[in-house]
């Protein structure tokens, strides 16, 4: 009997279920639990729908759905999202995309089938492949590995306090290896770096690495001074959006202070998407999908026996998560045993309380994360726009007090402008 359903999800808890469900339903019901092994199979089965989660390794599953529905063989199928990736804004991207429901996790298990069943009565009855960077002569081993934070607030410059110490830019830290610099995000921030740059002459190419294209994570592009000059070379990585590819989002990031003509640098592009990378000689980047808003990345460096760890949005569950929102778990595989992690601390708890599913996270939910995953230094970065320097105090003691409170073998700090800190 032909596949009626396909299911693409890799959690097997949730994907098991689904499957159970259906097939208890009456329904001939094919798993996928390799979202690149996706596309393939639905072009074989044929069903007549197809079940996607969001958060996957390999290609997203809000992509998949915007593949599916632009391709002639596949645009006829029909779909829905099931994620516990339940923001507004995936859910808009979800239903622009073609799919006809989007079901959060936890969903009802008696409703599931039933909302299956009922898009069906309707009937009558390559992956992508990602550039790699090419060859760079070896690094030379050094003992430090050297770290700076350029920007971390959470909003543009303009909407924070006037005066603080903690810095006004937003998101960009820069880790400075033997012969090579790899920078994380390009807000305003970044412009702070490209001054240092220019003015010692140092590190003419770059690694920008990219987790989503939100304002406060590309606007320094514009103004990189950098990208004004031929001598350098910006390697640039990030994720697509389902619907544009990282060359379409670059060129409206730059547009601003390009007007549309090219940069006079060279710049590479390489489109990345959950896995890992050999970036240079045993250099390795692991990218991997966060809980927020859109398309975003988090990243692992691995270089010189380190372990550097960059999730500035990132919105963990904490003692909210339910049996099946597996976020901070899967999370904590993926940057346990860091040397230093960067991780969203926007909140206070009680600011929490009322920015829930924002995809922002509060900075004891971080402590607590980073406590239980054996990470030695914790830096807390996207500091909320609103917060002046007294607040940002309170937070920086009452995250050291955590840490002694349950006793994590974890040091913690506020990210401020400016930070250096050394692994």
């Amino acid at each position: 009997m032909a596949t009626q359903v396909i299911i693409v999800d890799d959690d097997p808890i949730v994907g098991s279920l689904s499957l159970e469900l259906l097939k208890d339903a009456g329904f001939t019901v094919l798993l996928i639990s390799d979202s690149l092994k996706a596309i393939d199979a639905i072009k074989k089965e044929k069903p007549s729908l197809v079940v996607l989660d969001i958060l996957m390794p390999g290609i997203d599953g809000l992509t998949l759905l915007h593949k599916l529905k632009s391709d002639p063989e596949t645009e006829k199928i029909h779909a829905i999202v099931v994620s516990g990736k339940s923001f507004e804004a995936e859910k808009i991207r979800a239903r622009q995309f073609g799919a006809e429901e989007f079901i959060e996790k936890p969903y009802d298990i008696d409703a599931f089938p039933q909302k299956v069943a009922a898009i069906l009565k309707t009937e009558g009855h390559e992956p992508v492949k990602i550039a790699r960077p090419p060859s760079a002569p070896p690094p030379v081993v050094r003992a430090d590995v050297k770290l700076t934070v350029w920007g971390c607030r959470s909003t543009s410059s303009a909407m924070s306090p006037m005066v603080t110490r903690y810095g006004k830019h937003t998101s960009c830290v820069s880790v400075e290896l033997s012969n090579s610099l790899i920078v994380f995000d390009a807000g305003s921030g970044i412009s702070l770096l490209g001054n240092e740059l220019m003015k010692t002459g140092k590190h003419k190419e770059l690694w920008i690495f990219l987790t989503h294209f939100h304002a406060d994570h590309v606007e320094g592009l514009a103004g990189l001074p950098c990208a004004r000059d031929a001598a350098y070379t910006l390697n640039i990585g990030g994720p697509r959006e389902p619907d544009k590819p990282l060359e379409q989002l670059l060129a409206a990031a730059l547009e601003p202070g390009f007007g549309g003509d090219a940069p006079p640098c060279k710049i590479e592009l390489y489109e990345l998407m959950e896995q890992t990378y050999e970036i240079l000689p045993g250099v390795r980047l692991a990218a991997f999908y966060a809980n927020h808003p859109g398309t975003t990345l988090g990243f692992s460096l691995l270089a010189e026996d380190r372990k550097i760890s960059y999730v500035p949005d990132s919105e963990l569950y904490g003692p909210f998560a339910t049996a099946l929102q597996d976020y901070d778990e899967k999370l904590g595989g993926l940057v346990r045993d860091s040397d230093i992690l960067f991780h969203d601390g926007r909140y206070t708890d009680e600011d929490y309380k009322t920015n829930r599913n924002a995809g922002h996270s509060s900075f004891l939910a971080a402590v607590d994360f980073a406590g239980r995953n054996n990470v030695k230094q914790l830096v807390l970065v996207h500091h909320d726009d609103r917060y002046a320097d007294d607040t940002l105090d309170k937070i920086a003691k009452a995250a050291e007090a955590r840490v002694a409170e349950k006793g994590y073998a974890l040091k913690v700090v506020l990210g401020r402008e400016g930070l250096r800190l050394t692994v």
